[in-house]
């Protein structure tokens, strides 16, 4: 017997595929994001991914479409997050409870959040929904050392959390576990899958996942090379680096893109192509 579409909810969510709709949800994300995209995805059985809001009356929104698919004999067992960062896990908890589904995430998750985490999940573990519909894990460190990524098979959409954004953009901060060299490599990976589209965190639904992957690793690498020539200019200290590679950004953003150099400058350190001596970094001697 053929399966039939789940009915869709009353609740203004956009489909992104059969049975993949987005809601984006407000949360305490950096600015000029306001809100993190929550995907809820429908075989059988129901799975949310990234339930990330802290706010009573979006957290309403969310429960009305679920309940409307509850109505109509769709179970939720299984609530999924890409990473601990507070902008990404303000409903899993909660929700867990609500709809007595278990909590997955990477065992590195588990560890950071203040919750419990039912299942651990590695790369290439599997969440069967049921009518064809199953989402697989995909181990994507850089941003957090357990980043993961879903992608829902039958459509080859991924919830792609931190890897790209749709809006503002993504910090490597090492002073958080961030390693840029990871998160390149993780990227590099993502424009492998063959994905059709990417669902960011923040911002909407971005198509062409190889361009999209390939203009994010071109731009940090771009800013590598920038951060590299600034250290031809001899010792210089993090605050000189980053007016020399982060001209072309705001001031009122250095603050920020000062974590992001001390994620390139440490990449580079780890492969001997800068040296720091103190509060200065430099490029290395032959003999370093």
């Amino acid at each position: 017997m053929a399966s039939r579409e789940p009915m869709v909810p009353r609740e203004p969510m956009e489909p992104i595929a059969p049975g993949v709709w987005r809601l984006a949800l407000r949360t305490p994300t950096l600015p000029p994001a306001t809100t993190t995209n929550t995907l809820v995805v429908v075989g059988r059985d129901v799975a949310v991914i990234e339930p990330a809001t802290p706010d009573v009356d979006e957290r309403a929104r969310l429960d009305a479409a679920l309940a409307e698919l509850e109505a109509s004999g769709k179970r939720v067992v299984a609530i999924l997050v890409t990473h601990h960062h507070v902008d990404h896990v303000g409903y899993a908890e909660e929700l867990a409870v609500r709809h007595r589904a278990p909590i997955l995430a990477h065992a590195e998750t588990a560890r950071r959040v203040g919750f419990a985490v039912d299942r651990r999940l590695d790369d290439g573990e599997r969440v069967v929904l049921g009518e064809g519909v199953v989402l697989r894990a995909v181990f994507t460190p850089g941003h957090a050392p357990g980043h993961l990524c879903y992608v829902e098979e039958r459509s080859s959409v991924a919830h792609v959390g931190d890897m790209v954004a749709g809006e503002g953009t993504i910090l490597i901060d090492p002073h958080d576990d961030g390693d840029m060299a990871a998160y390149l490599a993780s990227l590099k990976r993502l424009g492998d899958l063959g994905l059709t589209a990417l669902v960011p965190a923040h911002g909407p639904v971005l198509g062409d996942p190889r361009a999209v992957v390939d203009h994010y690793v071109q731009h940090r690498l771009a800013r590598e090379a920038r951060i590299v020539e600034a250290l031809w200019r001899g010792p210089i200290d993090m605050a000189a680096v980053v007016a020399v590679a982060y001209a072309d950004t705001p001031r009122a953003l250095w603050p920020l893109a000062e974590r992001s150099a001390a994620a390139h400058l440490r990449k580079l350190e780890d492969e001997r192509r800068a040296t720091r001596v103190g509060e200065f970094w430099r490029l290395p001697d032959r003999g370093d």
